[in-house]
């Protein structure tokens, strides 16, 4: 590509610092672990589509559907409906950083008044399956 060995170097050295830069960003949308978790011992699932749609479930019952956005480390939730859901002024979506390592998924709460949102999020590590 560059014949003069200074800017041979000078190429390799920026595209070295470029890829070690690109290693240590936050995590995007597109490294969010779409699947199906479940939590250790319960029947409750909890899937991420592709699309940008969620859904909570125990055994075949489906308990809360919504929607989703991924930016960064922080994900979104907004119930849509289910017996579970959220409806009321002001808390009808939450703010979490999502986690995910070895499989497993988890959440800590940035901003969400739906204390059952939290308590069935922030509270339990969910693991992907497979």
């Amino acid at each position: 590509m560059f014949k003069h060995p200074k800017f041979s170097r000078l190429f390799s050295q920026m595209t070295l610092t470029a890829g070690l830069a690109l290693a240590f960003l936050p995590a995007f949308a597109a490294d969010f672990p779409v699947g199906t978790y479940m939590v250790d011992g319960a029947k409750s699932t909890l899937t991420f589509d592709d699309k940008g749609q969620f859904r909570f479930e125990e055994g075949q019952k489906m308990l809360v559907t919504g929607k989703y956005t991924i930016k960064g480390t922080q994900i979104q939730f907004t119930d849509k409906a289910g017996p579970w859901a959220c409806t009321k002024d002001g808390e009808l979506s939450g703010t979490y950083r999502w986690n995910s390592e070895n499989s497993v998924l988890t959440f800590s709460k940035v901003v969400d008044t739906c204390q059952d949102r939290v308590g069935s999020l922030a509270t339990v590590k969910w693991k992907q399956q497979h």
